[in-house]
Parts: C-alpha cells; structure tokens; sequence
C-alpha cells in the first residue's frame, strides 16, 4: 500500500527536478538583476562626479578662499594631479587607474579628466562598495516563491495521479485478507482429514504426496500472512525453549522429508533458552527446512544442528541439494533457484528481514550439486 512516507518522497523528487529546471531562468534573471545593478551603478558614479566638477567650477568663479570638498556616506572620492600624485581623498586613499571604470574585490570606481583648474587636479576618481544585497534578496524571495509553488502543485498532482492506485492497493490489500481467511479453513479440515486417513492406510505414497503438498500449502499461506501482517503485528518476544521448538518443527516436516526419502540428522542441543518472537522463530525455521527439503535431491540427507558457544547460538541447516551459483541475490525479494519449484520467491527475504530485525548474522556456503548450509549466528 502507498503510504505518506513513498507520496512526500515523490514529491521532494519532483520538487527537486523541478527546481533544477526553474533554476536556469531565476540564474538569468540574476546575472540580468547584477548587469543591471552594474549600469546604475555607472550613472551613480558619473552623476556624482559631475557633481565634484561642478563644485570645483563654481568655487573657481566664486574666487572663495575656502573649498569645501564634497562628502558622501554613499560615495567618496580622491583627486589627483598631472603627475598621477593623489592630492586629495575624502574617505580613504584610492589607487588611480588607467580605464574609466575599475572593478575591485569589494568597490566599483569611475575616473574622469578634469580641466585645468584652481585645485591643480588632473583627474577625479569616485567609487562605491559594491552591495547586490537587494539582488541576492530578490532572488531569494523568488525562489522562494518558486519552491512553494512547486511544492504545491507536485502535492496535488501526485496526489492525483496515485489516488487510484491507493485506491487499487486498499482492494487488493482487502481481497488477499479475505482470501487468506477462506483459504485457512478448507487448509485445516484438508489437513486434519488427511491425518486421519494416513493411520488408516499406512505408509500409503498418495497419502503422503497430499500431505506434503497440504504441508507445502500451509507453509506458503503463513509466509503470505506474516508478510502482510509484519507492520502491524506487535514484537511480542518470550522465553522459548529452542531446542525443543526446533524438534517440533523438525517432526512436523519430516512427512514432506519421506515423501522424498530425505533423511533428517540432527544434533540439536538440549534446554537452549532464546528471548525471541515465536512466529518469527517459526518463519526463520519453516522456511530453511521447507527449502531444503524443496532444492534437495531425493534419497539425500538433511542436517540441522542447533548448539550454544559461549554467549551465542548456532542454528545450522546444511542440505545436500543442487546448491547456488550467487548466495549474493537469495534473500531479495521473490528470488527464486529456479522457475520449476513452488513458492513466491518471499521466504528468505521474510528470513532476512527477521534477521536484521534481531540483530542475527547470516553464513551461507554453497557449492553447485554438492549442497548449501545456512548458518544463523544468535547473540544472547
């Protein structure tokens, strides 16, 4: 089902990919915003230069004694003679250049020839601090905007767009829990009516098949369960005796075992205690012995040893089958060994999942037709 979580990260992705595309223009307007900036900036400074030359024209024809340079908290400015000597500055010393306009690292200046005048001054320099705070602002405002805006609409049409599969995985979602519910009863009163059956007629083969095949049934129904029920299930851990679990379980395969003259060898230690989610201990075994018994050649052996080293537990399942030529792909979802045997492919990736839940390590060693053992590391 498409829960919250898979719809904002479908809309972080588009927002993303939508904001690279909606970056090109906002970058052009800001390049076009700095040009701008930079033209004003030119009429600013030859502005305030004329100015300066109009004071010191108006001085010159007023024949004062005084002049009184022009300041600015905006501008400033400095004066120098023929010999490129600084007369004058009204802020701070500024370095004469030979172009018009000079762009320093943090100031925008503007150099201008004067006339001869009373001053001695041959040319006029004025600068101002570069600031593109206003346009860097802008831009941000923008892209603000921009985001929000993105984000609103990638919300409502992805909202859009997977309602109807939201809609198509609630039914599906429903129909696979009533259909399991159905399915449980005919499962149960098949398997009770084949037990009976089998003490009447002993050691019958057709008998065995259907019981091993009910088995193989029940076996795929409880991995379909746990797998649609694994969110929403509570981890309810308790105190099993593993041994003793493991031989139940070993006991309730071994029909599925005869019907393929396996043999079960087992070296199971006894009054082994794990703190651990019985359904989960159930799927982590059922589904190494079903496995097993599923990928074994007939008349072949199987080995399950379960045994304590200092602080851990090992449970061991090693078959003599046809092996699998990569161990790296066999616990990814609806991975199968081959395209004959029966199942959905989700029983290891059900494994894995417990296994990382608890923290269990995993061995696996395998050779093609000579067999495949599973080892599973508990930490106590």
């Amino acid at each position: 089902m498409i829960d919250s979580k898979l719809e904002i990260k479908y809309i972080v992705i588009q927002v993303a990919i939508s904001l690279l595309i909606a970056f090109i223009p906002i970058y052009f307007y800001i390049d076009a915003t700095i040009k701008n900036q930079n033209i004003k900036d030119k009429l600013d400074l030859q502005n305030y230069s004329n100015q300066i030359v109009l004071k010191i024209e108006n001085f010159e024809k007023q024949n004062n004694n005084i002049f009184y340079y022009p300041r600015s908290n905006i501008f400033f400015s400095s004066i120098f003679d023929e010999n490129r000597k600084e007369i004058f500055y009204s802020n701070s010393s500024i370095e004469l250049f030979d172009e018009d306009f000079k762009n320093f690292n943090d100031k925008f200046c503007y150099k201008e020839y004067l006339e001869s005048n009373i001053l001695g001054a041959s040319f006029l320099v004025v600068c101002k601090n570069i600031d593109y705070s206003e346009v860097i602002y802008n831009a941000l405002i923008l892209l603000l905007i921009v985001s929000v805006f993105i984000f609103l609409l990638s919300f409502f049409v992805i909202k859009q767009s997977i309602e109807p599969y939201k809609r198509l995985n609630i039914y599906l979602d429903e129909f696979l829990k009533d259909a399991m519910h159905e399915l449980k009863t005919p499962i149960g009163v098949a398997r009770i009516n084949t037990d009976m059956l089998s003490l009447r007629l002993r050691n019958d083969k057709n008998i065995l098949r259907v019981k091993s095949a009910l088995k193989n049934m029940t076996i795929i129904y409880e991995d379909l369960e746990y797998y649609m029920q694994q969110n929403v299930v509570k981890d309810l851990k308790t105190n099993i005796d593993f041994s003793n679990f493991l031989e139940k379980r070993v006991e309730f395969f071994n029909d599925l075992a005869v019907s393929k003259n396996i043999v079960f060898h087992k070296n199971i230690q006894t009054n082994i205690n794990i703190y651990f989610n019985e359904i989960e201990a159930f799927r982590l075994i059922d589904n190494n012995l079903s496995n097993a018994i599923k990928y074994s050649k007939n008349d072949s052996n199987i080995y399950v040893t379960l045994e304590k080293e200092g602080g851990f537990v090992k449970l061991i399942f090693k078959d003599e089958g046809v092996g699998i030529k990569d161990t790296s792909t066999i616990f990814e979802r609806y991975y199968r060994g081959d395209n004959i045997t029966g199942g959905f492919g989700i029983g290891l990736s059900i494994v894995k999942n417990i296994c990382k839940k608890n923290s269990i390590k995993i061995d696996v060693e395998s050779k093609e037709n000579s067999g495949t053992t599973f080892i599973y590391t508990f930490s106590l």
